[in-house]
């Protein structure tokens, strides 16, 4: 729907006062067609992100562990997952995942990011919850000053449901282990219409919700994400928005951090299963659709979620970098390893060094600053 100049203009012009935008706001800003238009909409996507976090451009420096890739789910886009038995299924040992992450501390990292497929193998007697708090407390033990972000809210309800816990008694007991904050990932898209499809077998939508809430009630900070460009409408992704900040400002109204930051997740669809990519139509993320829906984030989730990181592995390190032009005010994290997006034919690679992000944020003429997890700024000799 195409609207008058003067109507976008009144809507970039309260969302850069402070006012939240409806979601019927959002929707119209998504379907502008007009470049001049989507430039007004990137202007002001770049001028909030000024007013809210300034003009340095963070990074974290981190070590990504897919621990497994053995899952029992089959999502629609998932490269990744195998089943026991595949040639190429694994399961890392403690000792192994411990190397990966001793390696990281030699090159500096601050973060251990850590997720996996939903392994039945994790059973023990019968529980799964011993299994993931005693890898939670190996690498807390060994690394007592690495931050661990750990354990997805699907990874949270895979223990509750085979335990017949509550998921506050999972997250409390990985919080008791050493995990400091929960990746927001398995969002996909917050609208079961389009779970279905794209992951018929995860929880749905409130669940999500209920997972991530808990996790903030507890004093768990999570991250949040979106899947997008795939079969997803403009209204789904506002949708999905809406719901990320609500989550927020229940969570700020209680005290508490809650959501650190937002992650927009392109589509990549070159070696995923067949029939999702049928539907979608293209393999590899449309960068200015992409920018787009960054910057309409931005615009959207207003103060509530200051901080917004586009994905250098779907996008590129390019892409990425001009995402900063579009809303976004981190880079991400050096990751080191990364195999669920590069599994499904992503090009960005899947590692970066520290020099490599920060001459990408130099090319702006912007300052760059490394950061911990919570966006705190760290000053290193």
């Amino acid at each position: 729907m195409l609207a008058p100049a003067s109507t976008i203009s009144a809507l970039l012009d309260r969302a850069l006062s402070g006012k939240d935008l409806t979601p019927q706001e959002g929707v119209l800003l998504l379907q502008q067609k007009d470049p001049a238009v989507i430039q007004q909409i990137q202007q002001a996507a770049d001028e909030l992100r000024r007013s809210l976090v300034g003009e340095t451009v963070t990074y974290v420096v981190n070590r990504n562990i897919n621990f497994t890739n053995i899952c029992e789910q089959h999502c629609g886009f998932c490269a990744f997952r195998r089943d026991e038995g595949d040639e190429d299924a694994y399961w890392l040992s403690h000792q192994q995942i411990l190397e990966k992450a001793g390696d990281g501390v030699t090159q500096g990292i601050t973060e251990i990011c850590m997720q996996g497929g939903l392994h039945l193998g994790a059973k023990i007697e019968g529980r799964s919850l011993p299994y993931y708090v005693k890898l939670a407390e190996t690498l807390h033990e060994t690394f007592p000053a690495v931050h661990l972000h750990a354990f997805s809210p699907q990874e949270i309800q895979f223990i509750a449901r085979g335990d017949g816990l509550s998921y506050a008694a999972v997250i409390a007991a990985l919080k008791g282990a050493g995990v400091q904050s929960m990746p927001g990932t398995a969002a996909e898209v917050l609208n079961d219409a389009v779970r279905r499809v794209l992951c018929p077998e995860k929880i749905d939508t409130a669940t999500w919700l209920e997972i991530v809430e808990t996790a903030h009630r507890l004093g768990m900070p999570t991250t949040s994400t979106m899947l997008s460009g795939h079969i997803e409408t403009p209204e789904q992704q506002i949708e999905h928005l809406e719901h990320l900040r609500s989550l927020q400002q229940c969570a700020q109204a209680q005290g508490n951090i809650g959501i650190t930051e937002f992650i927009l997740l392109p589509y990549i669809g070159q070696d995923a299963p067949k029939p999702l990519r049928k539907k979608v139509g293209h393999d590899q993320p449309i960068l200015q659709d992409a920018l787009h829906l960054t910057a309409v984030a931005r615009l959207f989730l207003g103060q509530w979620i200051k901080n917004h990181q586009p994905s250098w592995v779907k996008l590129g390190l390019d892409g990425a970098t001009e995402a900063l032009r579009w809303g976004c005010n981190d880079l991400g994290g050096t990751l080191m390893e990364e195999h669920i997006t590069s599994m499904a034919g992503a090009q960005g690679g899947t590692c970066m060094t520290v020099a490599q992000l920060q001459g990408a944020i130099a090319s702006l003429n912007r300052p760059w600053h490394q950061r911990n997890t919570l966006y705190e700024h760290l000053h290193l000799p």
